[in-house]
């Protein structure tokens, strides 16, 4: 905020201004307007600040309305870089006590020149103060100034004068500009234009979208900051291109989906949620991005009436860790507008999602304020259900999924790729035109990728068995190629085997190599900066001390085997290049790459270069909390369906360092497909052999369903893992002995042969349920392995404990499953079906035959017979005739 602030000259007349945008100042209008006489005058602008004054800039006047200009002047004249600022408004009744506080900063000292003919040095005056009341009607904000005028300011006139044109702050958020100061009121308040006003005229914000990178202005809640996300910063990254929060490219097709949200928010409800899923790159992310942005649409007229349906809404994405602890998600009762909150990935995040519907339990919202809880998820799997059950009161149901083809409705893959590129080539140019720095070369990166070895064969999975396969070309998928396309100045389909992936990370690499080198790092190991970089995008900070875990652990992966310690200025600098390269867009102290894909590539990258290393040493640093381990986990989850070898360092991993890693490993399962998830937690059993010999114990029962809210990383989570004590939940890993195949479902319950009759129990599971089900069991064979439950998934128990023997009622339908020679049990399945898994150490022919049944057989042998007679007796119709 301080470093934004400048003095406006023109005509005599000094005022304060505030950068909005690179080369785009802020201030009010009497100081700047035409004045007869000084037609030939130039208006000066100079950034003022405690650290030092910067060069004085020739600007010219851009755009006027009521009392406030935009003056306009060349970026690099100003001598700093200065991003797109924040807009905002105030929108919540009844804050947390106190109201949040207001800052402005502008240059009171200015009054002096007039009202005692001194010239004094030009030092900014900061202001605090309150606004006294949010109306979305006022034409005015008033903003009680909470101490009293500086002594040196008081005497005649108006003291504050110098503040006419001062930006005014909430946080880091802009939310108004400073008018005239009032006479009176002993100089203890100041009026205030809402920035709310300002984005309501299309030429202001064509203005600041030509400045700031082609990015739109949008207000955001100022008093809500802590509990939303931010906009992303503009920078000339492949993650910032490629986010869905960007916006980059226009929104294409997926009209039906839309459609069906928008009307989900006009419904009557008080207060309901939705839920939107689908697969990874499918457009999840941006769907809910559009329908914010259309929600909260400026419409001058509708804020004459409140309580009409066209008044804009306030949206925006759930923070994943609140600045606030504990987080006050009662704010959202008493909000003036309609509310839209989206929380990004929310099988991973139950517990905020209980704790937030809680909070609006029995809410009945006045007229005109609805609110709407919109959840994207990649699956619904039980987590869904579950929820509605709990919360009937706030949820009517709505599910939209999106498929794979959802945009190509209305478009062929190669148009939605031609106007990616279209938009891709336009953002690039206008973060260029904005002063955004970008050292990008197209033909060096081409001879790099020329110079790259012939990509590996990519395996149907990480483990040599079934995995399943969901690289399917998504929507994202086509804007990677697009995006690279462009960055090779050769748009269409690359003439080599590499994959998008590997220009676009060379390109945000570049990224943070210039980064680096604004705070000195520029001699620094370009192997040390990806390893950081994969680091923080793997785990992120909330705090100085995650952040300084994230660096060390970077730090000593790069240099291990080797005495390189880390010093303190490094560590400084370090974890400050991450702060700005990453900054957070929420209450923490860094974020990382904010793309999967990107994430995805990293971890592959320094896997393969470290031989499989990489995840050992990261995942079970001593230095993470157990939050990042989580996050960590989580990260490599989401990046399996893209980089599948992954599967196999993280299940290592998590072999050699159990006693830290299984639980959360467990817990995050519940985030992926059902696909992955079966293979993701066959594999964490299949790495461990302490855990998979615990297949062959005598069966036994499952525990009951779990209590609700349960999710990956909470309290009670580590309260089960805890000695394998604590209550379980509802879903059931079964694991593997020889040749027989594992899954995970739930809850699923077993007895023993005894109880269920053998040959009949069998016969039960291969007729109920089903297909897919009965041909699981009865075919391949399970197990089901008991252990407590940890987000929805059993863990076998410890070697040190027997498994608990409990006889419980077995509900139908069943599943048949084969125990041993001339033995069976049965299990009951509820909710999901088991999917058909491959059983290991068979050939091909026997897996064929198994899956032949008495009719295909007797089918197969006529279908064969036939030809053979025929062959036969024409034979012996030929050698009879010679």
């Amino acid at each position: 905020m301080w470093d934004r602030i400048a003095s406006v000259e023109y005509a005599g007349r000094v005022g304060a201004g505030c950068v909005v945008a690179p080369g785009v100042i802020l201030t009010a209008r009497h100081v700047v307007e035409y004045t007869p006489g000084f037609e030939n005058e130039p208006r000066f602008v100079q950034i003022s600040n405690h650290e030092t004054e910067g060069p004085r800039a020739r600007a010219e006047l851009a755009w006027q309305r009521g009392d406030v200009a935009l003056l306009r002047c060349r970026p690099r004249d100003l001598g700093q870089e200065f991003p797109p600022v924040r807009w905002g408004e105030l929108v919540c009744t009844k804050p947390p006590a106190p109201r949040p506080e207001c800052s402005v900063v502008g240059l009171p000292h200015e009054a002096m020149l007039r009202v005692f003919g001194e010239s004094p040095e030009r030092e900014p005056q900061g202001v605090a103060g309150r606004i006294s009341g949010v109306d979305n009607a006022s034409r005015r904000y008033v903003l009680q100034v909470d101490h009293q005028v500086p002594e040196h300011l008081r005497g005649e006139g108006l003291p504050w004068q110098g503040m006419a044109g001062a930006a005014v702050f909430c946080g880091q958020v802009l939310i108004g500009l400073v008018a005239d100061p009032p006479s009176g009121w002993s100089h203890g308040r100041l009026e205030v234009v809402p920035a709310r006003q300002l984005l309501e005229d299309r030429t202001f914000c064509d203005i600041l979208a030509a400045a700031g990178g082609g990015v739109r202005p949008r207000l955001e809640a100022a008093d809500l900051d802590g509990l939303f996300e931010s906009m992303p910063r503009p920078v000339a990254a492949a993650s910032y291109l490629l986010s869905a929060r960007s916006e980059v490219v226009e929104f294409l097709g997926m009209d039906a989906e839309i459609g069906a949200l928008a009307s989900w928010c006009a419904a009557p409800q008080a207060v309901d949620v939705a839920v939107l899923h689908g697969g990874d790159g499918s457009g999840k992310t941006r769907v809910a991005a559009e329908l914010a942005r259309r929600l909260c649409e400026r419409r001058a007229e509708a804020e004459c009436d409140p309580g009409g349906g066209d008044v804009p809404w306030t949206a925006g994405f759930l923070a994943d860790a609140p600045a606030w602890h504990p987080a006050p998600y009662g704010m959202l009762r008493h909000l003036t507008r309609p509310a839209l909150i989206v929380i990004d990935d929310a099988e991973g995040r139950l517990d905020q999602v209980e704790e937030l519907l809680d909070t609006f339990a029995g809410h009945q919202a006045p007229p005109g304020r609805r609110i709407r809880v919109l959840l994207t998820a990649r699956s619904v799997r039980g987590w869904w259900e579950e929820l509605r059950g709990r919360h009937q009161g706030v949820i009517t149901g709505t599910e939209v999924v999106l498929g794979p083809g959802a945009v190509y409705r209305q478009y062929t893959p190669a148009q939605v790729q031609e106007l990616a590129e279209l938009a891709f080539s336009k953002r690039i140019l206008a973060l260029h035109r904005a002063g955004v720095r970008d050292d990008w070369d197209a033909y060096e990166a081409a001879d790099r990728r020329a110079a790259l070895p012939a990509p590996r064969e990519r395996r149907d999975d990480a483990g040599g068995e079934g995995v399943p396969d969901e690289r399917a070309p998504g929507v994202l998928g086509v804007h990677m190629d697009a995006l690279a396309g462009v960055l090779l100045q050769a748009p269409g389909e690359p003439t080599d085997s590499h994959p998008a992936s590997v220009t676009l990370l060379d390109h945000e690499l570049q990224y943070v190599r210039r980064g680096a080198a604004r705070e000195g790092l520029a001699e620094l190991a370009p192997e040390l900066l990806r390893t950081l970089v994969t680091v923080q995008g793997m785990a992120g900070a909330q705090d100085k001390e995650e952040a300084d875990a994230v660096v060390t652990t970077a730090w000593e992966f790069h240099h291990r085997g080797a005495a390189c310690p880390l010093d303190a200025d490094m560590l400084l600098r370090l974890r400050r290049a991450a702060a700005q390269l990453y900054p957070a867009l929420d209450g923490g102290y860094f974020s990382g790459v904010r793309s999967a894909s990107l994430t995805a590539a990293l971890i592959e990258r320094a896997q393969e270069e470290s031989g499989g290393g990489f995840l050992d040493f990261v995942l079970p640093s001593p230095g993470l909390s157990p939050r990042q381990r989580r996050q960590c986990l989580a990260a490599i989850a989401r990046s399996v369906s893209a980089q599948p070898r992954l599967l196999e360092g993280a299940t290592s991993a998590i072999a050699a360092h159990g006693e830290v890693l299984a639980g959360p490993a467990a817990g995050i399962a519940r985030q992926l497909p059902e696909p992955w998830q079966v293979a993701w937690l066959k594999s964490i059993e299949k790495a461990s052999p302490g855990r998979a010999s615990l297949a062959g114990a005598s069966p036994s029962v499952a525990q009951p369903a779990a209590p609700a809210g349960v999710g990956a990383g909470s309290a009670r989570e580590e309260t089960v893992l805890d000695g394998w004590a604590g209550p379980a939940h509802g879903a059931t890993s079964v694991a593997a002995g020889d040749g027989e195949p594992e899954a995970v479902f739930g809850p699923v319950v077993s007895v023993s042969a005894a109880e269920s009759g053998s040959g009949e129990a069998h016969e039960a599971g291969s007729q109920a349920g089903s297909q897919a089900g009965s041909q699981a069991g009865s075919q391949a064979g399970f197990r089901a392995v008991p252990g407590p439950v940890v987000s929805g998934t059993v863990l076998p128990p410890p070697p040190s404990q027997e498994p608990r023997q409990e006889p419980m009622p077995l509900p139908a339908p069943l599943v048949g499953e084969t125990v041993g020679p001339g033995r069976h049990t049965a299990a009951a399945t509820h909710t999901h079906p088991r999917p058909r898994v491959r059983a290991p150490g068979r050939t091909r022919s026997q897996r064929f035959w198994d899956s032949v049944n008495t009719a295909g057989a007797l089918q197969l042998l006529v279908m064969i017979s036939i030809p053979l007679a025929v062959l036969v007796s024409v034979i012996w119709i030929n050698r009879s005739t010679t």
